[in-house]
């Protein structure tokens, strides 16, 4: 083989593997977000002072879910039940998260475990919209 056609190959190759990523990444997201749940963008962090992870945050009927941005998990890589989930109040976030404008922090947690998320100030109206109100079916009849 020449030289010119061993570096079409590596192009063609370097090409192809782009195009894969992208399109599992696509593919990740809409997955993710496949039966029309609420999906944004929110930051993570298990200690004070740990990075920010930034990731997608979930709203299903009765779950809060969390997944990385980043990695091949269809699964979210943490979970909490909507009636456990406990949510502070938001402060303005004092170092800068790409992703999230303006971003809000918001202490929260679930059965001892406790975190802090940064959400866009929209978003975090709507999950705390979201928290407050009742899951379908739920003490619908109650006078």
């Amino acid at each position: 083989m020449t030289p010119l056609v061993v570096t079409e190959l590596v192009l063609a190759l370097v090409v192809l593997l782009v195009v894969g990523a992208l399109t599992f990444v696509w593919a990740r997201r809409r997955f993710i977000s496949g039966d029309g749940r609420p999906v944004m963008l929110c930051a993570r962090r298990d200690e004070p002072v740990g990075r920010w992870r930034l990731g997608l945050a979930r709203l299903g009927a009765d779950r809060f879910e969390w997944f990385s941005i980043v990695g091949p998990s269809l699964r979210p890589e943490v979970s909490w039940v909507r009636g456990e989930l406990d949510l502070g109040v938001p402060e303005p976030l004092s170092d800068p998260i790409p992703g999230l404008v303006e971003a809000v922090a918001v202490r929260g947690g679930a059965r001892g475990s406790v975190c802090e998320f940064a959400f866009a100030p929209a978003a975090y109206t709507a999950i705390r919209a979201w928290l407050e109100s009742s899951p379908p079916g739920y003490n619908v009849n109650v006078a």
